[in-house]
């Protein structure tokens, strides 16, 4: 009896010790040295020093607010993600050809799609050749290395790579609405947009609070290869974000600590998020 009760744990127990060594003891680690400093080839402990000279940097509240004006993407990606799940849901022609080609940019690697892009975007470019092509000179900007354009530009692509996912993800939930629901409306006359906003909508909403909340961590931590390969925080720090000045100050001659303890705020910010689609899910129940 004792030997049953022990077997889960035991199947378990490999997984478990993974996820000690490679996410629990990193991040324990990490906030215990963002007390710490190097004096002499030697850890210190200086408290609070670390965060609050993280604070006081500048560039510092220049990458929150680039990563805060990121989540000003996810109600757009959210809209268009819905709106085209909603249309491939009526099977139009071709549908299933669209949903895979609308998915490709999702699953290509985040480096390749910077690096193309970035030779798409640069002022010699393919897309401003196009634009002189056709006549629109007027159009053709430097899009990568205008201060006003750089982080648009970074945006656009973020948007482009991470919609197709938002797309799958709801139409998968639409095909398991039951078709009851738009049967009685098409009875009573309802149009299109009445049933997409009285019934679509509603039937999704538990997908899409899910969906909001999982693409927001993602515009908080995780479009560094993003700016990395595209522009390098450039161009004048306009399109730096949190990841990004984490790497500079642990490997472009920076603090290693102060990286530490910028990284802790990452990880609250992130944790709050979390925390309110807990709250959501249990809301929801």
């Amino acid at each position: 009896m004792k030997k049953r009760k022990l077997s889960p744990y035991l199947f378990i127990a490999p997984a478990f010790i993974i996820l000690i060594v490679v996410i629990i003891y990193p991040i324990i680690n990490m906030i215990y040295q963002s007390f710490f400093t190097v004096l002499a080839g030697q850890d210190k402990f200086v408290g609070f020093r670390n965060y609050k000279l993280a604070l006081s940097d500048e560039l510092f509240w220049i990458a929150l607010k680039n990563n805060l004006k990121l989540f000003l993407c996810v109600p757009l990606l959210t809209a268009i993600s819905l709106v085209i799940a909603a249309i491939l849901y009526h099977k139009i022609w071709g549908w299933r050809v669209y949903r895979s080609f609308i998915f490709v940019p999702y699953i290509l690697a985040i480096p390749v799609v910077g690096i193309v892009f970035s030779y798409l975007l640069q002022y010699n470019g393919v897309i401003n050749i196009m634009l002189k092509q056709v006549g629109l000179s007027g159009l053709v900007s430097d899009w990568l290395g205008d201060p006003n354009l750089a982080f648009p530009s970074v945006a656009s692509v973020i948007i482009w790579k991470q919609f197709g996912f938002g797309v799958v993800l709801f139409l998968a939930r639409m095909m398991s609405i039951d078709q009851t629901l738009y049967e009685s409306a098409d009875v009573d006359g309802a149009t299109w947009m009445q049933k997409f906003v009285s019934i679509t909508i509603p039937q999704t909403k538990s997908i899409i609070e899910f969906y909001v909340i999982i693409t927001l961590i993602e515009m908080l931590s995780w479009v560094f290869n993003f700016v990395y390969v595209m522009t390098s925080g450039g161009p004048g720090n306009k399109t730096t974000v949190l990841e990004y000045l984490i790497y500079k100050k642990s490997f472009g001659g920076g603090d290693f600590n102060i990286a530490m303890s910028i990284s802790v705020m990452l990880l609250l910010l992130a944790g709050v998020l979390v925390v309110i689609h807990q709250s959501l899910l249990k809301k929801e129940d």
